[in-house]
């Protein structure tokens, strides 16, 4: 049974959703799992250097990952790029099949390059479009995104655009890295 840290950061709770929904097909497949919120505070290298795999999940706000991610990424750098590390992202250009690897995903792309690691798995997966519960900047400024991507723009739908089988074949790639 391998160790596997599986570190997150979420914006309005489906990355989180995400997180625990992949934790429990790792815990399923007998893998051991922990799971820690990046906003919960400071994690110490001795949390990072237990694990086998760690794996960094991370939504997207406006064309960049969340803040503690890419805090988590830089401060634990030289600790991580001795690591199995994935890298996985949460974004709402995911939901067109293409746009879940890195070949074809800018996000994935430029958060690669920005950290200089080299990640053993990089994916993305689409999130969750909420309108009715962002507040009028978000709304406004996500609907922008939209028709740029030519995606939904009804400012009274909610669509969830995440792909479990994808998370549960996530899962099973994961566990054959350890």
């Amino acid at each position: 049974m391998a160790q596997i840290s599986l570190f997150f950061v979420s914006q309005d709770g489906q990355t989180e959703k995400i997180a625990r929904t992949l934790s429990n097909h790792l815990e399923n497949a007998d893998q051991q799992v922990r799971l820690v919120d990046l906003h919960q505070g400071k994690i110490s290298a001795q949390d990072i250097e237990a694990a086998e795999l760690v794996i960094v999940l991370a939504a997207i706000r406006y064309g960049h990952h969340l803040k503690p991610a890419d805090l988590f990424l830089k401060a634990h750098g030289d600790i991580l790029c001795k690591k199995k590390l994935a890298l996985l992202s949460v974004n709402l250009t995911a939901r067109k099949l293409h746009k879940r690897t890195i070949e074809h995903s800018i996000y994935l792309q430029k958060w690669v390059k920005r950290h200089a690691f080299s990640p053993v798995l990089v994916r993305a997966i689409a999130g969750k479009l909420d309108y009715p519960s962002y507040g009028w900047f978000d709304r406004f400024m996500i609907q922008l995104i939209m028709r740029i991507t030519k995606g939904p723009t009804d400012p009274s739908l909610t669509i969830e655009f995440t792909d479990w089988d994808q998370v549960k074949e996530l899962a099973g790639e994961l566990v054959e890295l350890v």
